[in-house]
């Protein structure tokens, strides 16, 4: 098996970058990668997970029927196994650990990866603080062996209280598209800062990105990696709300 790209325990990882340098397929490569190496351990874990708690109930808990996994964003992809395979649709509103009655937000299997794209706008924005129980769904999730993953176009766009969660922040710099004779797309290769520590990542956003406390890394794809995603998926927020049409000249 090759080198694990996720920690197998739980980690948060921010891709960010602005447009066409490669953030949102290289998310859809780190989660193409998962399913197929970590998948069916994921899976199990899970089960273990929901096992232990089951010992502990009256009315058991359902187990996941394939590696649970949440996402905002439609991806098609395949298992371990080459079956198709389809994330559960999921908003950012969603995720959070309800603490109080006035907050209320969905169940998730043990031992997920959550994928965000333009994650934000999936929490409040960046001044702000977190709602209690999303703020306790990020500074925990290690107990609950969460993966996520988020992509935005600047890191300082993502909420303060998520970045100091001890997420892990990449930067792909350049993305290399190889194609074969027939023009099509075989391999994709990224290069990449990477910021391990939220020291370094807080120290790159107030420097405006003159500041080196960060590691170069290179991610590769084999295949096309165009056709796990959409790569204009978000193109029906520019349409008119049902019931309106286009803005256009007056007519007469």
């Amino acid at each position: 098996m090759s080198e694990l790209i996720l920690n197998p325990e739980s980690e948060v990882v921010i891709f960010f970058g602005p447009k066409g340098k490669g953030k949102s397929s290289l998310m859809a490569h780190f989660v193409d990668d998962y399913l197929k190496t970590q998948g069916p351990q994921r899976q199990e874990l899970s089960e273990q997970l929901i096992r232990e708690e089951n010992a502990l109930r009256k009315t058991p808990l359902s187990f996941p029927t394939a590696p649970p996994m949440y996402s905002n964003t439609v991806y098609n992809l395949t298992d371990s196994t080459g079956k198709p395979f389809k994330p559960i649709p999921i908003k950012g509103k969603d995720i959070g650990i309800s603490t109080n009655d006035k907050e209320s937000y969905k169940s998730l299997f043990p031992a997920p990866l959550i994928a965000l794209d333009e994650a934000h706008k999936e929490f409040c924005s960046k001044g702000e603080n977190l709602p209690d129980g999303q703020l306790e769904f990020f500074m925990e999730c290690r107990h609950y062996r969460i993966i996520m993953l988020l992509a935005a176009p600047r890191a300082v766009l993502i909420n303060k209280d998520i970045r100091a969660s001890g997420s892990r922040f990449i930067e792909p710099r350049k993305v290399i598209n190889q194609f074969d004779d027939f023009k099509r797309l075989y391999k994709t290769t990224w290069y990449c800062r990477e910021f391990l520590e939220t020291s370094a990542i807080e120290e790159y956003i107030s420097t405006n990105g003159k500041s080196d406390g960060y590691i170069e890394t290179m991610h590769v794809h084999n295949g096309n990696v165009r056709e796990l995603y959409d790569g204009y998926a978000f193109r029906r927020r520019y349409f008119p709300k049902e019931g309106k049409d286009f803005e256009t000249y007056n007519k007469h």
